[in-house]
């Protein structure tokens, strides 16, 4: 005669929190891995920009700035976070990870946030476009210079925040 407890159907409670537990955790690990979401971050980049702007003395001194860059760099220029030497005090406030100068645009465009990462969140693309001569005129800000094409570099809104000065995501 067999005395044991007949065997359940359904699996043990046991069974079941366990299974709850590793899809929560998944489902944790997957928001935490992918990140904040492109408009927190597009309005954290815009806010850091606007201070660091603040700290280099306006838009008057970065227009100032990149108008004095662009006339020492006649030819066109491109430069990146790497090489400071001789950028202007309102252009090193900013930060930015490189800048480039094409005199047939008539501006300085500099790209402050936005860096591909492989197997991880990309920080998408913010930049700034800057008139520096009336070359700029029948220029349409954010489409001369290369749109990034990879994750992080793509950009393609242009929207002005001063006279003759564009972000550029």
């Amino acid at each position: 005669m067999d005395n044991s407890t007949p065997k359940s159907k359904f699996p043990s409670t046991g069974f079941i929190v366990l299974l709850l537990a590793i899809v929560v955790i998944a489902i944790f690990a997957r928001f935490v891995k992918s990140g904040p979401t492109i408009s927190v971050e597009r309005r954290d980049q815009r806010v850091q920009v606007m201070e660091r702007a603040q700290s280099a003395g306006g838009w008057d001194a970065i227009r100032r700035d990149c108008t004095s860059f662009a006339e020492q760099h006649t030819n066109g220029v491109y430069t990146s976070w790497h090489d400071t030497n001789g950028w202007p005090a309102a252009i090193v406030a900013l930060s930015p990870i490189e800048i480039e100068y094409e005199p047939g645009y008539g501006c300085v465009s500099m790209r402050i946030f936005g860096q591909p990462r492989t197997g991880g969140h990309s920080e998408p693309y913010f930049g700034l476009e800057v008139d520096v001569s009336s070359n700029s005129v029948g220029y349409q800000h954010g489409t001369g210079y290369s749109n990034g094409g990879v994750v992080g570099n793509h950009h393609s809104v242009a929207e002005q925040v001063a006279k003759g000065i564009y972000e550029i995501y």
